[in-house]
C-alpha cells in the first residue's frame, strides 16, 4: 500500500485542539493533544495514520511561566476502505488526561476542560504534494459552554529529507465569553529535515513551526515552536520541543514539551 506522504502539527494533539497556538486564552488549555499533533503533521508524522491502525499521542507539557502541568493525549485511527470517508479519512479524540494547575493560591489537578473530535479527509495524495481537510469540534466538558466548531486545511510538501507545511485554520464559538472567543483564526508554517549520517542522526528530524492567530476582541499573537523528533522503532517515536507564546511580546509564556507517538497496530 502506498504510504501517505509525511504530513504538515499538528507535537500533538492535541495532543491535542487542532487550533495552532490556539485558544491560549485563560482556561482554555484543553486543545493541547491536537494542536501538538498538527503542528508534528507539518514535518514528522505522516498526514493520517496508516489505514486499519490505531495510534496515541501522549505528551508531558510544563510551562516555565505558570508552573502549570499538563498531559495532552490524543487517539488517532483510520478504518481500511476504499472510500474517501472510509478509507482515506482519520478519526481522532483529543484531550488533556491531566492537567494541574495553580488556582487561588492552591495546586488543582483535573481532567481535561475539553474534549476535541475530528475528521482528517486526504484531499490530495500526491507524490510530494498532500492536501488535506479537518472539519473540527471542541466540546467543553466544564468552565464554558457550549463549543466550538470549525475546520483546518492542511498542506505539505516534500522533496529529499525536507519537508514543508502550512496550515488555515477556523473556528466559531457556539456560545461566546471573555475567556472563549466568537471567532479565532490562524496561519501556520512549519518546516523539518531528517538529519542523514550515522545510524542515530538518521533517526532525528529537526523541525520548527511559527503560527499567527487572531481571536474576536484579541490582539493577534504569534508563537514559534521548535523541536526535534527521535524515531526509535517503526512503530514508535519520541519527541522534545520548545513552545512560546507572544514572541513578538518578548514571549508571554515559555513550555517544554515531551512526547511519544506509538502505532497500536492493526485493529481487527
Amino acid at each position: 500500500m502506498k504510504r501517505v506522504a509525511l504530513v504538515c502539527m499538528l507535537a500533538a494533539v492535541t495532543a491535542v485542539s487542532g487550533w495552532g497556538a490556539f485558544l491560549r486564552l485563560p482556561r482554555l488549555r484543553g486543545a493541547g493533544g491536537s494542536t501538538i499533533t498538527l503542528r508534528k503533521r507539518l514535518h514528522v508524522n505522516t498526514l493520517i495514520t496508516e489505514p486499519g491502525t490505531l495510534e496515541l499521542d501522549w505528551s508531558g507539557l510544563y510551562s516555565f511561566s505558570q508552573g502549570n502541568y499538563t498531559m495532552p493525549a490524543a487517539f488517532k485511527y483510520t478504518p481500511e476502505g476504499s472510500h474517501v470517508l472510509w478509507g482515506r479519512t482519520e478519526y481522532s479524540a483529543a484531550f488533556d488526561s491531566l492537567t494541574t494547575a495553580d488556582y487561588g493560591g492552591g495546586r488543582v489537578t483535573q481532567f481535561s476542560q475539553t474534549m476535541t473530535l475530528a475528521a482528517t479527509a486526504v484531499a490530495h495524495d500526491g507524490e510530494k504534494l498532500d492536501i488535506a481537510i479537518a472539519p473540527q469540534a471542541v466540546f467543553f466538558l466544564r468552565d464554558e459552554a457550549g463549543a466550538r466548531l470549525g475546520a483546518i486545511a492542511i498542506a505539505r510538501y516534500d522533496t529529499g529529507r525536507n519537508s514543508m507545511g502550512a496550515t488555515v485554520s477556523w473556528s466559531g464559538a457556539t456560545h461566546s465569553s471573555a475567556t472563549n472567543p466568537a471567532a479565532t483564526v490562524d496561519v501556520g508554517f512549519g518546516f523539518g529535515r531528517q538529519l542523514q549520517g550515522s545510524r542515530l542522526l538518521a533517526k532525528l528530524t529537526p523541525h520548527g513551526n511559527v503560527v499567527w492567530e487572531r481571536s474576536t476582541g484579541v490582539r493577534r499573537v504569534v508563537s514559534a515552536f521548535e523541536g526535534v523528533e527521535y524515531q526509535a522503532t517503526e512503530r514508535v517515536a519520541f519527541d522534545l520541543s520548545g513552545q512560546h507564546f507572544g514572541v513578538p511580546g518578548g514571549g508571554r509564556e515559555h513550555q517544554v514539551v515531551f512526547g511519544m507517538t506509538v502505532s497500536l497496530g492493526r485493529v481487527q
